[in-house]
């Protein structure tokens, strides 16, 4: 149970859902790169298009802001299919057979949404392993999970806002549902809270000295999964030119 729970937070997390828009590009910001990017979230490579956005007046005075734009949605649906495959070879003959239905997440105001099905049954062959396998056990439920995502001192963070499971079957001593999976919830999200690629602006502008500010997600007309990052750092302006050409070169990474 708890590996699954583990393998849906990286799923959310990975996948760059941090709320409903409460970060969009500020007005009197202006377009400093917008192209085709290797971008590394997760430790999954793909190619997205990222867009960059500044405040030049700012900058010119050392006070350096950065506005990150992206479409998440492909790599979203990429690792929704490795959750799907990591469960589906978890069928042991005898011990844990698992199984999950797809994520379904949502945006309420400033936090993430998200419920699995889950399914778990225990299965035994007896003292030696070698008798017929016998079902001793079946829990099942959906895990319901709202995060909220925050910033503190320049670190990206996120709490639990509410956990619920609901429409639970084959309730037993051997699986506490509810209890395994607060647990594993609890013991992912300080992990998380704790890892400098979850917390830290990515590279290169981490390099740079950037925070962040605030982040925020959203669907458009069409679907599409953009999120939206404000990063703060003091400087020269000439950071900004360094970070153009590294993400050109060499992309970005969480």
């Amino acid at each position: 149970m708890r590996n699954v729970l583990i393998a849906a937070l990286v799923f959310v997390f990975s996948s760059g859902f941090f709320g409903e828009a409460s970060a969009q590009v500020p007005v009197g910001y202006e377009a400093i790169y917008n192209e085709p990017t290797t971008v590394n979230l997760g430790g999954r490579p793909v190619v997205a298009h990222i867009a960059l956005y500044t405040d030049m007046e700012a900058a010119e005075r050392g006070d350096l802001r950065l506005a990150l734009v992206t479409d998440v949605t492909d790599f979203i649906e990429e690792t929704a299919h490795d959750l799907e495959i990591w469960v589906a070879a978890r069928q042991n003959r005898c011990g844990e057979r698992w199984g999950a239905g797809k994520p379904r997440i949502t945006f309420p105001p400033g936090a993430i949404h998200f419920a699995l099905d889950l399914e778990l049954e225990l299965w035994n062959c007896g003292w030696n392993g070698k008798g017929e396998p016998g079902r001793i056990a079946r829990e099942a439920g959906s895990v319901d999970v709202t995060l909220e995502p925050y910033i503190e001192d320049g670190k990206l963070q996120s709490r639990l806002n509410d956990f619920t499971v609901y429409d639970r079957s084959g309730l037993s001593k051997y699986l506490p549902l509810e209890f395994v999976a607060r647990r594993a919830v609890d013991a992912e999200l300080k992990k998380l809270n704790k890892n400098p690629k979850f917390y830290r602006a990515p590279k290169p502008l981490y390099g740079e000295g950037f925070q962040y500010e605030s982040i925020g997600a959203k669907k458009d007309a069409n679907g599409r999964v953009i999120i939206t990052a404000i990063y703060t750092a003091t400087g020269s302006v000439e950071a900004l030119d360094r970070i153009v050409q590294r993400m050109r070169e060499e992309g970005i990474t969480q």
